[in-house]
């Protein structure tokens, strides 16, 4: 689900490709970042240039998200693509407080500096505002019109308190709501027409010592 910390899990396993990394896309509707995504074609090169150094110095099984075929305005090559929808998945699952926590850092905390960096303090954080509340929007739809009156509501007064105090707690209520009623129901959609794959659940810390033994039980040729 949103906010699990998957990026997180990745960075720590060697035998991983972190595919939103590459594409420098978060892969959701907030997922953009300040600086442009590559082009397809340095995507695809330095994917394959990745490719080719695990091959040469792991053996056995590789770590990536379960993305779609889009990662913002990137596609992922089709081999690869069809690759992971026969994959075996590993469920990451922590409690909604870590969740609400790490989109915070992502989404809020970093982002925003991110905007302040390269916009400046004052223009960034209402460049951030304006981002924030466009991706709201473009979710609009799918929300429902009172669902997003109401978490847009939510937003503006995380971001008015952000902007006027630098106060970013209330955040929280928002993230906590955009995970509740929007993101999880879309993910168990997604994922109870993968069951058949689900070869393990755990936290961070599970998943990471299970795919350490589970990545060398067959070494690929």
């Amino acid at each position: 689900r949103t906010g699990t910390g998957k990026t997180r899990v990745l960075d720590r396993l060697p035998a991983s490709i972190d595919l939103e990394g590459l594409a420098n896309h978060r892969g959701s509707s907030f997922g953009r970042r300040v600086t442009p995504q590559p082009a397809q074609i340095d995507f695809e090169n330095a994917l394959a240039i990745r490719l080719l150094k695990l091959k040469h110095s792991l053996a056995g099984s590789l770590m990536v998200e379960d993305e779609s075929r889009l990662i913002g305005s990137l596609n992922l090559p089709l081999s690869l693509y069809h690759a992971m929808g026969q994959a075996p998945i590993a469920v990451l699952e922590e409690s909604m407080e870590l969740r609400v926590d790490q989109v915070k850092a992502d989404y809020v905390d970093d982002l925003a500096a991110e905007y302040m960096t390269h916009f400046g303090p004052d223009q960034g954080l209402s460049q951030y505002a304006e981002y924030m509340l466009a991706s709201l929007n473009r979710v609009k739809k799918r929300l429902g019109g009172e669902r997003h009156q109401l978490i847009s509501g939510q937003m503006q007064a995380a971001l008015d308190q952000h902007q006027q105090h630098g106060d970013t707690d209330l955040h929280r209520v928002w993230i906590e709501a955009m995970l509740s009623q929007y993101y999880d129901p879309m993910y168990d959609y997604q994922l109870d027409k993968k069951q058949q794959r689900v070869v393990f659940r755990g936290n961070q810390a599970a998943v990471l010592e299970w795919f350490e033994h589970y990545r060398t039980e067959i070494v690929q040729p």
